[in-house]
């Protein structure tokens, strides 16, 4: 398998509180995904102590999670489904994140834009596998050719479908990973509804 060059697991809360960061340089098997080494992106430049917390307010995580929780705060008009109202910003969540990377990973290393991954695994398996238990998961995905998270919120909120989910005021928890690879850079946000 090619080598995955970087990937962010943002897995705590962000939006004026710590978030924690495992960075990841070399992903050579996806179901086991392997840490090593240490990336620099934004101000995050090295691996921290395990239940360490530093400051992710640049990564493209966090990018992506602070811009979606702008749009549902502001609401937006969403093409061929008209105006959604504000929602609740979506409390972030580890799982969430875990899920996101394992799809993220493989978008970027087969270059394939699918909800469907490694084993025919489905969001549904995935968030599981995680430990999320939920009665509503979906995942939106995007595959780009440079890191640019504006760019996959930007695809997102012209699809119709896409920017519905993105303000579904039944989803309350999200994670989101941004892998770069030799295919592209996959962009997967991972959202669920209240816990069972």
């Amino acid at each position: 398998m090619k080598k995955l060059t970087t990937a962010l697991i943002l897995a705590a809360t962000l939006l004026g509180e710590t978030a924690l960061i495992a960075p990841v340089r070399a992903v050579t098997a996806l179901p086991e995904l392997v840490v090593a080494g240490s990336v620099s992106v934004g101000s995050v430049s090295t691996v921290p102590a395990p239940g360490s917390t530093v400051q992710a307010p640049s990564s493209a995580e966090g990018q992506l999670l602070a811009r979606l929780n702008q749009i549902r705060a502001a609401g937006v008009n969403c093409p061929e489904r008209g105006p959604r109202p504000a929602t609740a910003a979506l409390r972030l969540a580890a799982p969430h994140a875990a899920a996101a990377l394992r799809q993220a990973s493989y978008m970027a290393q087969s270059g394939e834009v699918s909800h469907i991954g490694p084993g025919g695994t489905t969001p549904r398996v995935r968030a599981a596998s995680s430990g999320i238990q939920t009665v509503s998961v979906t995942e939106i995905i995007y595959l780009g050719s440079r890191l640019d998270p504006e760019a996959a919120v930007q695809w997102w909120l012209h699809s119709p479908l896409h920017c519905s989910i993105m303000t579904d005021g039944r989803y309350t928890t999200a994670g989101a990973s941004v892998v770069r690879g030799d295919r592209g850079t996959a962009y997967v946000m991972v959202l669920t509804s209240t816990p069972k």
